[in-house]
């Protein structure tokens, strides 16, 4: 099997950026991805330890790539893993760190290309503790929508996430992972392309959309704050009940409106009764009289927020 290699885009690894021989630069699939809310959310882990484990993805990558472009590396457990894998699978290596992009806005490196009877086999490799799957579907679908339109002739078979344990150097499993359709690929360039944010219909959008990774932290450490507020509030609430009885009941007892005492006042409410309307009752048996007499009033839009379990 022959790639194209794509002769208008190159990547500098000085910048780490994608330019084109015109030199324009061209955005990433991780950074149009983080753009329009569809990368796996990282909020809330500094910015130095996603670093680290970057570093630590890539010196793993790198093991692999290396004994894959024929380097002299040494037999570890995780290429022992690594060839056990691709026996398994039928995964003959073509390329790595290979080179697709639309020519225009976006470009990126698939990880490894390999060849398999069906045609070609792509496969991001991960190190991250947990999978993010969507964010997977779409970087591969991106990914092969690429590949195909690069080499026309050479359909993308199958595409996989390898996930690797960094602490143990381990693989953990080769998992199929099901690319989103060329469509979706298209509107989202589409999208980028006209300045507007992608709205993936099946998947509830990042908050990344618009607020920073500091903001978001900082308003889900603040609605955490308050949610432990009301907790104590609720606790020292139940402490009072019994209090709050039996000052009631005295009051009653002896008719006393106000009652002084410890810095403050006491102040009964006398029990009485309330007319309302069933308001559902009347609509469904009286829906005419419901009609006639109900009345429309503006609710402004509120905002409420709860912690992820």
């Amino acid at each position: 099997m022959e790639l194209r290699n794509n002769d208008y885009v190159f990547f500098d690894p000085v910048s780490h950026t994608y330019i084109t021989n015109d030199g324009e630069l061209l955005i990433g699939v991780t950074g149009l991805m983080k753009k329009h809310g569809l990368g796996a959310d990282y909020s809330g882990i500094p910015e130095k330890v996603l670093n680290k484990a970057a570093e630590e993805g890539t010196a793993i990558h790198k093991e692999i790539e290396d004994y894959d472009n024929g380097l002299s590396v040494l037999k570890t457990p995780l290429i022992e893993e690594y060839i056990a894998i691709c026996k398994e699978y039928g995964l003959n290596f073509v390329s790595s760190e290979y080179l697709v992009s639309d020519d225009e806005m976006v470009a990126s490196s698939i990880d490894s290309v390999y060849e398999a009877k069906q045609g070609a086999i792509l496969v991001d490799f991960k190190s991250t503790s947990k999978l993010h799957k969507r964010a997977l579907e779409w970087q591969l679908g991106i990914y092969k929508v690429f590949f195909e339109r690069q080499n026309p002739e050479i359909p993308v078979a199958a595409c996989y996430c390898l996930q690797i344990d960094k602490k143990t150097r381990k693989i953990k499993g080769m998992f199929l992972i099901e690319p989103v359709s060329e469509a979706e690929v298209n509107d989202l360039l589409d999208a980028e392309r006209n300045g507007r944010i992608y709205i993936d219909q099946h998947e509830e959008p990042s908050a990344g959309l618009v607020l920073t990774d500091e903001e978001l932290t900082t308003y889900v450490n603040r609605q955490n704050e308050i949610a432990d507020l009301k907790a104590k509030m609720k606790a020292i609430e139940e402490t009072l009940k019994d209090l709050d009885k039996r000052v009631m009941d005295y009051m009653v007892e002896h008719n006393i409106e106000k009652l002084e005492g410890g810095g403050g006042v006491f102040t009964l409410t006398k029990a009485f009764t309330r007319t309302g309307i069933d308001i559902d009752r009347l609509k469904k048996m009286q829906p005419g009289i419901f009609e006639q007499y109900k009345k429309t009033s503006f609710v402004s839009a509120s905002l409420k927020f709860k912690p992820s379990k």
